[in-house]
């Protein structure tokens, strides 16, 4: 096996033994659903909510239909995700660099391999708690339709459309996770500190949050030019080229070439982040200055 197969192999054995993985994985989608159920009930039986939820309602004829309401969803879930699995990457990167194994690791392993591995290795075990959440919610969903017998429509559900928007979502999921995990990788490479990460955690959870509200904006306005001119930038594009692709709103050359952008984005990352990462893992208390970060940029 190569090196970068035996490191990936490595953290994720790791992150998945761990028992933070299996107590987050078994109570995340049950506490979800209690959570839904319970706001649910409580909304319904607060007359204040429900007044407060008729003022709010928008007058806009705008009809939310079934690809629109997926599309809102999976905007939702992405930068959740993104921002949940790139934060992990983060941390990972970090620990490295207080970790007195790394340097004998960096010896013999390219640096660019080392966060590339992570990056791999963390998005494999985030595929694998995702599988598990929705086996886990498949089941209480079985379990309720037999207290609560329902038809479903799985002529409807297994359409074209809806198989496409799973499909929509797992590419801009894939290029949006690369790309930000790489910048995850550079943060947490940066320095050592406590108080300087959260700065750069801050900044990118910042970008993240501001893809999120767009998104939610364009289930109703993607044809509009600016958000279509956003779903070409990569920080934007994750949510909004899965909505705009979701909801049909873009032509499908548009949505296309929006992942085609960001997926050439995430390369140009990738190599960003891995000089960061070779240059400046083994520099312990240090900050990085603009000329040092270009140095490293420039270094071979």
């Amino acid at each position: 096996m190569s090196q970068l197969g035996l490191i990936i192999s490595n953290e994720y054995k790791t992150d998945v033994k761990a028992k933070s993985f299996w107590i987050s994985t078994i109570l995340v989608p049950v506490l979800m659903v209690a959570f839904g159920g319970l706001m649910g009930y409580l909304m319904t039986q607060s007359d204040s909510a429900m007044e407060v939820q008729n003022n709010l309602t928008p007058v806009s004829q705008e009809e939310m239909t079934p690809l629109k309401a997926i599309g809102l969803m999976m905007g939702v879930l992405l930068t959740l995700f993104i921002m949940m699995y790139g934060s992990m990457i983060f941390n990972k990167v970090k620990t490295e660099k207080t970790n007195r194994i790394v340097e004998i690791l960096a010896t013999c392993v390219p640096g660019r391999t080392m966060m590339l591995a992570k990056i791999i290795a963390v998005g494999l075990v985030g595929f694998t708690q995702l599988l598990l959440w929705a086996l886990i919610i498949g089941v209480m969903v079985v379990g309720l339709l037999f207290v609560f017998p329902i038809e479903i429509p799985w002529d409807k559900v297994l359409s074209y459309d809806y198989v496409m928007a799973v499909v929509w979502s797992i590419l801009f999921f894939a290029g949006g996770y690369i790309f930000f995990g790489s910048l995850y990788a550079a943060g947490g490479a940066m320095t050592d500190k406590n108080n300087e990460n959260q700065e750069y955690i801050a900044v990118l959870t910042f970008v993240l949050m501001i893809s999120f509200y767009v998104g939610e904006y364009a289930v109703d306005h993607g044809g509009t030019l600016f958000v279509r001119i956003l779903s070409y930038i990569p920080f934007t594009s994750p949510t909004l080229g899965a909505v705009n692709a979701i909801t049909q709103t873009a032509p499908l050359w548009e949505s296309i070439t929006s992942l085609l952008v960001l997926y050439v984005c995430a390369w140009f990352a990738m190599a960003f982040a891995g000089k960061i990462y070779t240059s400046s893992i083994l520099l312990k208390g240090k900050r990085f200055t603009p000329r040092d970060i270009i140095t490293f940029i420039k270094a071979k």
